[in-house]
């Protein structure tokens, strides 16, 4: 496969790559967008790591809350709860990765922060509306 470029702004929320070892993409988020519980990857054994394009972003873990603003990152262990939502009057770009990325890729929790059973994903893991490198062997 030649080197490709990808950029946020052609796909905001489109999938780089997806494999078992790695799952890569931009995410776009806007202001007041509900994102749901708390997730961690216990399940999977990732690391998720957030890199802000633009924007900020609001992080809440169990232990405590964080910001990130253009040009920061954050990273969670597998087995940290968490969630993240767009901070401010402004839309969030971000990067994330999961390494790895196995089903089931997210552990769910309810409201009382008791572990969900596992279940898969339904993630559309797609960069411009066609599967990412990475999905079904695509190179």
């Amino acid at each position: 496969m030649p080197p490709r470029v990808f950029d946020h702004r052609d796909d905001p929320s489109g999938t780089i790559v997806a494999t078992p070892q790695v799952r890569a993409r931009f995410l776009r988020r806007e202001p007041g967008q509900d994102l749901g519980g708390f997730h961690s990857h216990i399940e999977s054994g990732g690391i998720e790591t957030w890199v802000i394009v633009s924007g900020a972003a609001q992080f809440e873990f169990r232990d405590g809350t964080v910001i990130a603003r253009a040009g920061q990152a954050v990273f969670a262990w597998p087995d940290e709860p968490h969630r993240v939502t767009c901070y401010g009057d402004e839309p969030v770009q971000y990067f994330l990765t999961v390494s790895p990325h196995r089903e089931p890729t997210h552990t769910h929790f309810d409201a009382e922060g008791h572990q969900l059973p596992p279940r898969h994903s339904n993630m559309v893991l797609t960069w411009h509306g066609d599967p990412s490198p990475g999905v079904d062997g695509r190179r």
